[in-house]
């Protein structure tokens, strides 16, 4: 029988920030939209597969100072404002190993934030909630985590994991978030190559240069690629250090 998994612990990072530390709530939810498909003859309602719908609730504690999630998460629904597509990775426990470890599962939105209030009782402590929702083109992505969150010193290479090769409608989508840097410049690149040591391995993305956090960046490569191994190489160009983390996953073109 296999062990349940005990949600003691989870891991959220939205763009460069971990909001992990806030929360104490996480909802996540994928499904097909329901187009009815009833034709002349049918004794029941009769549905067909439409669209995917997707969504990530997420709620805590307010805080509002700086680093906080309150300006944070205004900054993403200030109708003033036009912000960019965000990843939200959310890395549960148990799936295989502890929250946010490398190897783990990571759930990836790639979106903008559509919801976000606060309130509560007199004699409470002041919750507050966050909904995330994907932006054209984008989707939810089922993620192996290549680099969990980590300050490093040097330029770093990953492990590597074998996610599969990418057939010509498959895709590999690769999520960086960037939390802190001190100076320099750093740029993670992501390789592939046909055996676990890498030895021929061929870079086959690019992110932009790293010189200010938090950041964030999500980049996409189209197959056909027939190498299976893929790894992340974030390269150190002066400074002192970078806290980042890194998840990959293939998901199929669409």
């Amino acid at each position: 029988m296999a062990e349940p998994c005990f949600l003691s612990d989870l891991k959220i990072y939205l763009g460069g920030t971990d909001l992990t530390a806030t929360l104490n709530s996480c909802e996540l939810t994928a499904a097909k939209a329901e187009q009815a498909n009833g034709r002349f003859g049918d004794i029941a309602e009769v549905f067909f597969w439409g669209l995917r719908q997707v969504r990530a609730n997420v709620s805590g504690f307010f805080e509002a100072g700086a680093g906080a999630p309150d300006p944070l998460a205004w900054s993403r629904i200030d109708p003033a404002l036009t912000p960019s597509a965000w990843p939200l990775s959310l890395a549960p426990p148990s799936a295989p190993g502890v929250a946010g470890a490398e190897g783990n599962v990571a759930y990836t939105i790639v979106g903008r934030e559509f919801g976000y209030g606060i309130g509560g009782q007199h004699g409470q402590l002041l919750p507050y909630r966050l909904s995330t929702l994907p932006a054209s083109t984008y989707d939810l992505y089922r993620q192996t985590i290549d680099r969990a969150k980590a300050t490093v010193t040097a330029t770093t290479t990953s492990t590597g994991y074998q996610l599969g090769a990418l057939s010509a409608t498959q895709k590999i989508v690769a999520v960086l978030h960037v939390f802190a840097i001190t100076g320099g410049s750093w740029v993670l690149t992501v390789q592939s190559d046909d055996n676990s040591g890498f030895t021929s391995a061929t870079t086959r993305i690019t992110f932009a240069a790293v010189t200010t956090a938090p950041s964030t960046e999500v980049k996409v490569l189209n197959g056909a690629v027939t190498d299976d191994w893929w790894r992340s190489v974030q390269t150190k160009t002066g400074g002192t250090d970078l806290t980042y983390m890194v998840a990959l996953g293939i998901a199929n073109i669409v």
